[in-house]
């Protein structure tokens, strides 16, 4: 009768001991399924990024990967079926770097890598799309093709472009805004 009872203890510790262990092998696998990038960017997104930090120096803070959502949003007031017609291609598209002012960090503009295909067209066809969202945002987009190395000045002077402020056009007011010089006591000739 001890053997049996002595089997039947043996058997509810293996089985509790086994029951015990399932969850840490189950953790070991899920853990073993993942594992760390060497680097966030791609080495031809880094290579323009050692540009681009060149042509911006200390004026904007860089981030790198950002989706159009974290940068736009539906405009108040816009039809929910409008927005539902390209919402799928919107929440899909993403900025290799957005250039921020260092004051506030508020967004100056989008930059973009666009690969070209053996044929010499883009092989992102969803350039055009991201380039209609940020037209219609008011978010000045610059596209940059890939390439083995990159001219700082070239990247400074795009950017410049894009961010310079254009002519505010008020369209409730139905014509273009003006700026007023209020004073002439700080003008030179």
């Amino acid at each position: 009768m001890n053997w049996i009872v002595l089997g039947g203890i043996a058997a509810l510790v293996g089985m509790t001991w086994a029951i015990r262990m399932r969850p840490i092998r189950r953790g070991r696998a899920a853990r073993s399924a993942y594992q760390k990038q060497d680097f966030l960017l791609s080495p031809e997104e880094r290579l323009f990024f050692a540009s681009l930090k060149q042509a911006v120096g200390d004026q904007y803070e860089i981030f790198s990967r950002i989706q159009a959502r974290d940068v736009m949003s539906l405009r108040s007031g816009s039809s929910r079926a409008n927005a539902r017609d390209g919402h799928e291609a919107f929440e899909a598209q993403s900025f290799t770097f957005v250039l921020c002012h260092r004051a506030d960090l508020s967004i100056a503009c989008a930059l973009q890598l666009s690969e070209r295909s053996g044929g010499g067209k883009r092989s992102d066809p969803s350039g055009e799309l991201l380039k209609s969202i940020c037209s219609t945002a008011g978010l000045p987009l610059v596209i940059f093709e890939s390439d083995s190395r990159y001219d700082a000045s070239e990247i400074q002077s795009a950017i410049a472009s894009a961010v310079r402020k254009e002519p505010l056009y008020l369209a409730e007011v139905d014509g273009r805004k003006e700026p007023r010089i209020s004073g002439l006591e700080n003008f030179e000739l």
